[in-house]
């Protein structure tokens, strides 16, 4: 991307960029995979930027959007960068190449082929090349209706005369561009808080993928939801965020809630998120992923399809983990405690489970809390029962504060 600098400004070992560049020269140099990057969200859907057709057509203001480079040659008045990664402006991007890709869809496959057709019948003959490209049928036609009353070349230089300004930052750690990326999406729609968990604990993620225990497949909350994932998963299949939870709840002794309280202070206490960090070695991660696999293959066997539904839940795995926790003096013996519930693990009694957790008024409960505590001193009783007797789930709610 070929831009001018205007401004910048240095912060510690860092440098932040302000350049202008043509929406054609930034759309053109967009990497393949420009949406994949880890600490961003997925695209999420957003009425305001859905109109932004409109926007590109009266090349009107559109936000600065905030890119990353390790590209140390950053400085003169101009500048080509090779190769950068979208830190915030994702939504806005992502819109700008449908609508550049609608536009060029119209000059080569529609315009001139269209007379007499009303805009229907236009939307319905390349509705399979509108959707080929994530396009909508409002955007061809505006693109249409703007090239009638103007022509070609005023429809190109919406990209090639329009400019666009960028904060392009040099310099930052990995923990700085997830801040950052945190501190841009304050005032817009609320980043969500499975993805901030995810990017606190992100390095983690490629040593629980890689561990030799077993093969799992670990997916992030922006590529499935959690209420979607656990009516589908198979064994070995887990959410990323959920690990975390039953990680923590494990180290922690006591089952953790998820919630934005719980981020925030992981955010604002960087020594509490680094000794947990510290702690979770390689040999730790593989040990837990062995544990937490015997586990549901355990769930599955004794139990069918509610076991694997059950083992898919945030709640069951942050309680029975913390459960595990508890009942050892060290958290280096989650194997040996593992595998004895694993072996052990019908008298988990999860049909009854299900049967006093439905029974529960849940007009008078907050339900989240009931289920995690209630999970937690079962599995608990449990183990330090050394596996005499099964869960009685009645009585364990029944105990639980309603």
């Amino acid at each position: 991307m070929h831009y001018n600098v205007l401004d910048f400004k240095e912060e510690g070992q860092s440098k932040c960029f302000l350049v202008k560049a043509t929406l054609r020269e930034y759309l053109a140099s967009l990497p393949t995979d420009y949406d994949e990057y880890s600490v961003q969200r997925s695209i999420v859907s957003n009425v305001y930027l859905d109109r932004m057709i409109h926007t590109v057509l009266d090349k009107g203001h559109i936000p600065s959007i905030t890119l990353i480079t390790t590209d140390q040659s950053i400085g003169s008045n101009s500048y080509t960068a090779s190769e950068f990664k979208i830190l915030d402006g994702l939504q806005r991007t992502y819109r700008l190449k449908v609508i550049s890709d609608t536009k060029d869809l119209f000059l080569n496959k529609v315009a001139g082929q269209v007379e007499g057709l009303s805009d229907f019948q236009i939307k319905r003959r390349y509705r399979e090349d509108l959707v080929s490209i994530g396009s909508a049928g409002n955007i061809l036609i505006s693109i249409k209706e703007y090239f009638e009353k103007n022509n070609r070349e005023s429809l190109e230089s919406c990209f090639t005369e329009n400019f666009q300004w960028f904060e392009i930052w040099v310099g930052l750690t990995p923990e700085q561009e997830v801040r950052k990326m945190l501190l841009l999406n304050a005032g817009h729609k609320p980043v969500n808080i499975k993805h901030q968990l995810e990017l606190l604990f992100l390095n983690l993620l490629p040593v629980m993928a890689e561990t030799k225990s077993h093969k799992i497949t670990i997916q992030r909350e922006k590529e499935v939801s959690a209420t979607s994932f656990s009516k589908v998963r198979n064994v070995g299949d887990y959410q990323f965020s959920q690990l975390i939870a039953a990680l923590v709840s494990y180290v922690n002794r006591a089952p953790i809630t998820t919630n934005t309280m719980f981020v925030e202070s992981m955010q604002n206490d960087q020594g509490k998120l680094e000794a947990f960090v510290e702690m979770f070695s390689y040999q730790f991660l593989e040990d837990f992923i062995h544990a937490l696999y015997l586990l549901d293959v355990a769930a599955s066997n004794e139990f069918g399809g509610g076991g694997v539904q059950w083992m898919g839940r945030e709640v069951s795995l942050a309680a029975m983990f913390a459960a595990m926790g508890s009942s050892t003096d060290s958290p280096n013996e989650i194997r040996n405690v593992a595998e004895q519930l694993a072996e052990n693990f019908k008298l988990a009694n999860l049909e009854e489970y299900e049967q006093a957790r439905n029974s529960v008024d849940l007009a008078k409960v907050n339900v989240g809390n009931i289920n995690r505590l209630s999970i937690f001193k079962g599995f608990e009783s449990l183990i330090c029962s050394s596996y005499s007797r099964k869960i009685d789930w009645a009585l364990v709610f029944a105990r639980e504060p309603q």
